[in-house]
């Protein structure tokens, strides 16, 4: 209970703070076209489980979420994704896909310098239900180079590589984890209208 109280006063400070966009009536608001490149491809993944973990209460679970949360060095989002036998031999793109306001109908709150961090975890491994900062996934490959800042009203390529999935695997999993020393920054992961969050794009 305690943490989920921690997770709504701080969402409740956000969205009052005076950097915040403000709240807006959907039904009037007008959709701008998508970021360039800020679209999927068919056969696209979502991520299959979003988790966050926080520094400052390390040996608390969280659970699973649909709104992923990154706060200035405490909360982080751990991402799985399920890469299919059909990958085999194939080019995974990592993508975060960061519509402005005016181009989704997902809600989110961001404020800061726009500095985020990329961790990857092992091949095979993942964020599970009990997943805790202090009991993160075993420490695997993170992209070379990722951008340096996140900003709405852009898609940004995280990484691009060999699926990694051999041939008679059933699937594998694959994992990261978005901090940031600077920023507040929560959404609604979604694919409708102008889709923002984590996706992978097979070639």
């Amino acid at each position: 209970m305690k943490s989920v109280i921690s997770i709504v006063a701080l969402l409740g400070s956000a969205i009052a703070s005076p950097m915040a966009m403000p709240l807006e009536v959907i039904s009037e608001r007008h959709l701008e076209s998508c970021p360039s490149g800020g679209t999927l491809p068919p056969g696209y993944l979502s991520p299959t489980l979003m988790v966050p973990v926080s520094a400052k209460f390390p040996d608390i679970r969280f659970g699973s979420t649909q709104f992923p949360i990154i706060t200035p060095n405490d909360f982080c989002t751990i991402f799985n994704l399920e890469i299919p036998p059909s990958a085999v031999g194939k080019t995974c793109t990592l993508e975060f896909l960061f519509p402005d306001h005016h181009e989704t109908y997902s809600p989110y709150v961001y404020n800061g310098g726009g500095h985020f961090t990329f961790t990857g975890y092992a091949f095979g491994s993942g964020a599970t239900l009990e997943t805790t900062y202090a009991n993160q996934p075993p420490p695997g490959p993170s992209p070379p180079s990722p951008p340096a800042i996140l900003s709405p009203g852009n898609a940004y390529t995280i990484n691009v590589g060999g699926c990694g999935i051999q041939t008679g695997m059933t699937g594998l999993e694959v994992s990261g984890m978005l901090c940031s020393p600077d920023s507040t920054f929560t959404y609604l992961q979604s694919s409708e209208t102008c889709p923002i969050g984590f996706y992978v794009a097979i070639s």
